[in-house]
């Protein structure tokens, strides 16, 4: 055994196989990664870092200003009560294809699937820009989302690949920086092109703006991958096409996307049929989807050989209470923002720009805050009682929404309740993140990041769907209500369709009374959110606690990887490694 200052001890065991449990086949993405590690040398990991930061630049550019211009492409098309049925198809299509764009760079490899996600952004900034009809529109809203989750699900699990256990905080909410500035300045480039050359121009040079941003990853993945396998650290697969539908675990994907759309979308729309939820379609669609969930369960247990959500991580405590926090804060945060920026553009009388300055301090302040507990996380080691401390500020921010939620509030009273809830964010947020992906071996990483990403996505999805369910049941009425005599039914018809077209100056009586509804609406949001956080408590406190170590996860024992001269490397927590020759 030689040793060397603060370097880990090696033992040189050549001619020996090395049947480490961690180790990987060449072929898998996880495997990729580690054959790419072995090759990228001594500033790899910045590389990546920097790459990932870059393309998250774009990726927030895009993100930042998308949806402002599909809320003005909802009102172009008379669509404005239908925004949230759009949004849950989206929100419920970003956060399914979370497990798949997993799966898939697991089988066919992380630098792959990056342009096959670009290939979407492009085609539906395309459709999205040329659309003559409401219809071609949201083809393209939904290839949009598409291409959104894939990126953002594979940048999400290229942080947790190169990171260990104790870096996971910060390595994910790092990628996340421009997110703190990006809404800020792209607001005022909204505010040009929704009052300039138009909403169509705003998406189309969006699908020039994504591959400039995603080109550094592609190109850094894809040229390691190839020094990899020049000296046969990476393998091509072959696959046959039940094996590939089998790894996917498609029936249990099938039954999962299906249940879901089935139950959330009728939600959404009820409230805008005659019968409402008596319709006989709706009915028969909730009945079935049901049924689908119901039966979810027991196709992975029994059936799938690849399940997207093996019944073993129900039992572990870590990542159950984890997910149910991650998800019961995302119902809160989709609820009570399905129609916050409507609200800010009707009720309040704000600019485009505002608005989008308002709607962006959540976030901002969730990112921001996330960097820095990041920071606490690696140095405390401990997540615990942080989320408990986010639960609560929950409670704190949900409150105090009940205050702003009125037309005498101020703008000085809106954004601090925005920054209250974005701490509590970060806090419940990052530490669930890590607690779930730090309980599964490197081989799962991909597989819980995206489980644990989809299930906050798929929480503010269901939020979202309540909120349209609230908005188009009791939003006319209230309406009418406020309204009285001067509401017409082309003023009724026009404010609950468009945020544009034929509303009343600021400062008129019609205006004060459609803002009166606005805030008994967006009232009971916040009563649903208030009891969504609620159980957080009861999670918070049976969540386990744990130490983080400066290995990957905190379940192998022992952490491999190949060295620059193709011997493998076992990592353990005290610092000693031991070097394999490979074969």
């Amino acid at each position: 055994m030689e040793k060397e200052v603060n370097a880990p001890n090696i033992i040189d065991m050549e001619g020996q196989n090395s049947k480490s449990s961690s180790s990987k086949d060449g072929s898998s993405g996880s495997g990729k990664i580690e054959a790419i590690q072995s090759v990228w040398g001594k500033h790899g990991k910045l590389l990546i870092i920097l790459a990932l930061c870059f393309s998250m630049i774009a990726f927030e550019f895009d993100n930042s200003t998308i949806y402002t211009y599909f809320v003005y492409a909802q009102s172009h098309f008379n669509q404005i009560a239908a925004l949230a049925a759009v949004k849950t198809a989206g929100g419920l299509c970003f956060a399914v294809l979370k497990p798949l764009v997993a799966k898939l760079s697991d089988v066919f490899g992380r630098g792959e699937m990056y342009p096959v996600w670009l290939l979407f952004y492009i085609v539906a900034a395309i459709l999205c820009a040329k659309s003559p009809n409401y219809e071609s529109y949201a083809a393209g809203y939904m290839l949009h989302m598409f291409a959104q989750t894939g990126v953002n699900t594979m940048n999400d699990v290229l942080a947790a690949d190169v990171s260990t256990a104790r870096q996971r905080g910060l390595a994910v909410q790092l990628q996340f920086l421009p997110y703190v500035f990006m809404p800020f300045t792209s607001a005022f480039v909204t505010e040009k092109v929704v009052n300039g050359i138009g909403w169509r121009w705003g998406i189309g040079m969006l699908g020039i703006i994504m591959p400039i941003g995603l080109a550094p990853i592609i190109y850094l993945l894809l040229s390691w991958q190839r020094k990899a396998r020049k000296v046969g650290w990476v393998t091509k697969s072959n696959i046959t096409i039940y094996n590939f539908f089998s790894e996917l675990d498609m029936g249990g994907m099938g039954l999962f996307t299906v249940g879901l759309a089935l139950v959330l979308l009728p939600a959404t729309l009820a409230g805008t049929l005659a019968n409402g939820w008596k319709t006989a379609w709706v009915i028969a669609c909730v009945s079935v989807g049901g049924l689908c969930l119901a039966a979810l369960p027991f196709y992975e247990r029994f059936f799938a050989k690849h399940p997207f959500i093996p019944t073993r991580y129900l039992k572990d405590l870590n990542i159950t209470m984890a997910l149910l926090l991650y998800c019961t804060d995302g119902i809160a945060l989709g609820v009570t923002h399905s129609y916050f920026y409507t609200w800010c553009i009707i009720a309040r009388g704000y600019s485009v720009r505002d608005a989008v300055f308002i709607s962006a301090v959540h976030r901002a302040v969730q990112f921001l805050f996330g960097i820095v507990l990041g920071a606490v996380l690696w140095w405390t080691r401990r997540y615990k009682w942080l989320i408990f401390v986010g639960v609560a500020v929950r409670f704190l921010g949900y409150g105090l929404m009940f205050r702003i939620r009125n037309s005498s509030s101020s703008t000085a009273e809106i954004v601090i309740v925005q920054t209250i809830q974005g701490i509590g964010d970060a806090l419940v947020g990052t530490c669930s993140f890590v607690a779930s992906t730090v309980a599964v071996p490197h081989k799962e990483v991909a597989q819980m990041t995206s489980l644990a990403v989809c299930l906050s996505t798929l929480g503010s999805t269901i939020g979202t769907a309540i909120g349209g369910g609230i908005y188009t049941s009791y939003f006319r009425a209230e309406l009418i209500k406020e309204l009285g005599s001067s509401g017409t039914p082309a003023l009724i018809g026009s404010v609950f369709n468009s945020i544009t077209k034929n509303l009343p100056p600021i400062g008129s009586l019609e205006r004060d009374a459609i803002a009166r509804a606005y805030n008994k609406i967006l009232a009971y949001f916040t009563y649903v959110a208030f009891g969504t956080v609620a159980p957080g408590i009861i999670f918070s406190w049976y969540l386990p606690h744990r130490k983080l170590t400066d290995t990957h996860n905190l379940v192998e024992d022992q952490e491999t990887r190949l060295d620059i001269n193709g011997k493998v490397v076992v990592e353990d927590d005290k610092n000693t490694a031991l070097s394999i020759g490979r074969h």
